[in-house]
């Protein structure tokens, strides 16, 4: 008999316990804690876009609190400019109503802070779907890779505006037709409703709809000619519906059209800093990616079907176009990308290898995480936004808000018709007060648009008088820099009654006539 901690046990049956308790296997802390990478990687980057106020730095925010104010107070979509006095009463496409009816609501909720939460619970909503895609087809350290390319090259637009609110839309969608498509499945009905949403929300649903029709080639091209008509029986009814439910808007067919026309102007949209190209001189994320891709590319590592890689170099030419489609491009690859490069890996990879402590340890964040961590994670990372953003109170950037500059038209005149900065227009809707332009540069045209840059930039010289009387103007509101503002200053019956680094106004002067 042998005695241990007061109990008297049989020495056989401790030969049967000892080695039972040595043999449990040994867990790590991680994975009794029951975090995963998609969690942590969605809390990190909602908390990034918190701590570092991002959100406000676009003067659209403006504009879209107050559409969304206006469709309130009316009770209906706008089809027609209600804010501008140069246009008032043209016809105009509101592609981003559902959106800016979301933006009023969180708005009047929680203010400028409210819509900066919303941003981050986009933003990392949208990481965490990605890295679980990734990681149900490729290695952690791999999918962690893409993830964290994708997230920095959608950092820089994280704007409070429709576009980042209809991520994780786009993620779904994506990822859900990615899927199908890889496993020869027809597309989930569930997917219809995400469309119907995006289309209410931002234009951008058109490169949902193409994508579509490219990943349905994608499966014909990837599966046997026998079962072409199988997933043709597949694809061509989801097809059908998910037209017919992005063309239930207030808009309707004239949606579809509406990204064409923007298009058409893009020469103009230079002028504004989003629409243009990305600068590939200074090292970015996006250098990065290119580096990363093609060099994965050259190794060969990647092999796509002639579908998928006209898909990947036709969003590659879309982000060199337009610097606001490089986030497009960061989210959109990875799902494109991932099968392709899992299946290169996997055979170019020695088989029989044994697995590091840092291959277990990135398995082990691999898993889903807890229901119960989930919750408490988020409430704590909840909290800890509430706190920050209550210390540091987040506003639009004050460049796009000249109050005092405004403030100073409106103490001297009654009816104010203002010539006004296009970056300075969304300000003054937001403040009730009719502009010359502003962002809506698809309403204006071409024609009004560049009519209106060449008299700001004195090219010709006598456009600046024509524009002025034509449209009976009897203040203005520019940015110091613009080059007539020289031509103001000699310029007889004007005179500046407000002056600062960010914006310099004038008013006519009493018996003049512009």
């Amino acid at each position: 008999m042998v005695r241990r901690s007061g109990v008297t046990q049989p020495a056989a049956m401790e030969s049967v316990l000892e080695p039972t308790i040595v043999a449990l296997p040994r867990r790590s802390i991680l994975e009794l804690a029951g975090l995963s990478w998609p969690l942590l990687l969605g809390v990190s980057g909602f908390l990034a876009v918190v701590s570092l106020g991002l959100g406000l730095s676009d003067p659209d925010v403006y504009l879209h609190v107050a559409v969304g104010r206006w469709m309130l107070l009316h009770g209906r979509v706008p089809t027609h400019d209600p804010f501008s006095f140069t246009l008032r009463g043209a016809p105009w496409v509101a592609h981003e109503w559902g959106a800016e009816l979301v933006s009023l609501f969180v708005h009047r909720v929680a203010g400028w802070s409210g819509l900066v939460f919303l941003g981050a619970v986009c933003f990392g909503a949208t990481l965490a779907y990605l890295m679980r895609f990734l990681l149900r087809r490729m290695e952690p350290l791999h999918a962690l890779l893409l993830s964290a390319l994708a997230a920095g090259m959608m950092l820089p637009y994280v704007i409070d505006r429709p576009h980042e609110l209809v991520w994780p839309l786009t993620a779904v969608w994506v990822g859900g037709l990615v899927g199908v498509s890889e496993e020869n499945r027809a597309p989930s009905w569930w997917l219809l409703p995400v469309m119907l949403l995006w289309a209410n929300m931002h234009a951008s649903f058109i490169l949902g709809l193409g994508l579509m029709v490219l990943l349905a080639l994608d499966s014909v091209e990837r599966g046997d000619n026998r079962q072409l008509s199988i997933t043709a029986r597949r694809w061509i009814p989801f097809c059908v519906f998910a037209l017919a439910c992005a063309l239930i808007n207030p808009q309707g067919y004239r949606l579809l059209l509406f990204p064409f026309h923007v298009i058409g102007i893009r020469e103009l949209l230079s002028h504004f800093k989003d629409w243009r190209p990305p600068d590939l001189q200074h090292l970015t994320v996006f250098d990065l990616w290119l580096l990363v891709v093609l060099g994965a590319a050259f190794a060969g590592r990647v092999r796509l079907t002639v579908t998928r890689a006209i898909t990947v170099i036709g969003l590659l030419f879309m982000a060199l176009q337009s610097s606001r489609n490089v986030s497009l491009l960061g989210l959109l690859s990875p799902f494109l990308l991932a099968g392709p490069v899992a299946a290169r890996w996997a055979d170019a990879s020695p088989s029989g290898g044994h697995d590091g402590r840092l291959d277990r340890l990135f398995r082990t964040l691999s898993r889903p995480a807890r229901p119960i961590v989930v919750c408490a994670v988020l409430a704590m990372a909840g909290v800890a936004a509430a706190a920050m953003l209550r210390a540091n109170e987040p506003r639009p950037a004050a460049v796009f808000a000249p109050r005092a500059a405004l403030q100073a038209i409106l103490s001297r005149v009654a009816k104010p018709r203002i010539l006004n900065d296009p970056n300075f227009g969304d300000y003054l809707i937001y403040g009730h007060v009719p502009v010359f332009v502003d962002a809506r540069a698809d309403m204006y045209g071409e024609k009004f648009l560049k009519r209106t840059f060449d008299a700001l930039s004195l090219a010709p010289d006598d456009g600046v008088q024509a524009l002025l009387t034509q449209y009976h103007i009897n203040a203005i509101l520019l940015w110091p820099g613009e080059p007539i503002v020289r031509a103001l200053d000699r310029l007889p019956g004007w005179r500046c009654v407000y002056r600062d680094k960010m914006a310099v106004a004038y008013v006519l002067r009493a018996g003049q006539a512009s």
